[in-house]
């Protein structure tokens, strides 16, 4: 593919459809550079803290990677008091006819937000909905697979990688969503995970139209039916949130090794780059980037 240029202020615009399925060639994604602060977020057990600087040279490598694939880059307004502004994806999913907006289960992410939406203005994309009070959800526990949207839940079971629990959303930001989805003729299945599991998205991955990569020792898998489903090892749960950018090419986080062996037997390619100082957060490439336009 030829080089695409970082975008900022003039900002291409796109036309439906735009998301069809996760595990479509990736066209174009929203971006948002880490600020200082993300030094301060609490890191996995077993992890130091994110070191800023080296956050940002992973980060401008992860969006290099991209353009050289021809995936068009946006970036969205960067707020130095956002220290989870990279994980973009939480703030909304993008469906076939524009983007539903989120409300962050997180407090302090509430702002990230209004800038992602003007992210989405520029592109083109239509606001087709949003989550409202009381509901809570994050886009992270969201993937769209067709006429299939998979909606995470956290449940009482613990997994044994030692992440501290966290709350995900509520049952009234998880109905909202499903009843525009059901609108729009999806099918919407809850996909049981260990509560400490920190987003659907960063232990299931949907790395082609009909094949899920997930953890299996964090969540359900019989919840994806009849995709063809690869397990990542225990150990590396977290490999599991690679980012597809689609004719079973994926872009993964190079610390987990035991993982790339796998994707490359059922015969995807792995692109694979340094983005440890984010992995120690529990963050995954599947999170950095809004996919705007998938074809």
């Amino acid at each position: 593919m030829p080089n695409t240029p970082f975008v900022t202020s003039a900002s291409p615009s796109y036309k439906a459809p735009f998301v069809r399925t996760d595990g479509g060639a990736l066209r174009a994604v929203v971006v948002v550079r880490p600020a200082a602060s993300i030094a301060a977020i609490a890191p996995v057990h077993g992890e130091s803290h994110p070191i800023a600087d080296r956050a940002a040279e992973q980060h401008r490598i992860f969006t290099g990677r991209l353009a050289s694939f021809g995936i068009a880059t946006i970036e969205a307004e960067p707020d130095a008091a956002a220290p989870f502004g990279p994980l973009c994806a939480d703030g909304a999913v993008i469906f076939s006819d524009g983007a539903f907006l989120m409300r962050p289960s997180d407090l302090r992410r509430r702002g990230e937000v209004a800038a992602l939406e003007a992210a989405l203005g520029r592109a083109g994309i239509p606001i087709v909905g949003r989550i409202e009070a009381p509901g809570l959800l994050d886009g992270g526990d969201v993937i769209v697979a067709g006429d299939t949207v998979y909606l995470g839940v956290s449940t009482k079971r613990q997994a044994e990688v030692g992440i501290a629990a966290a709350v995900h959303g509520n049952v009234f930001g998880r109905e909202q969503l499903a009843a525009y989805a059901r609108s729009k003729g999806c099918t919407v299945v809850a996909v049981p995970m260990a509560a400490e599991v920190r987003r659907l998205k960063s232990v299931a991955s949907l790395i082609a139209p009909e094949t899920i990569l997930y953890a299996p020792g964090l969540l359900d898998g019989d919840a994806f039916g009849t995709l063809e489903k690869i397990a990542a090892p225990r150990g590396e749960d977290y490999a599991a949130g690679v980012l597809a950018l689609g004719n079973r090419r994926v872009l993964a986080n190079l610390r987990f090794r035991e993982t790339t062996p796998l994707l490359r037997k059922a015969k995807f390619t792995v692109d694979s780059i340094d983005l440890w100082e984010f992995g120690k957060i529990g963050a995954t490439p599947s999170v950095m980037a809004l996919a705007l336009k998938r074809d």
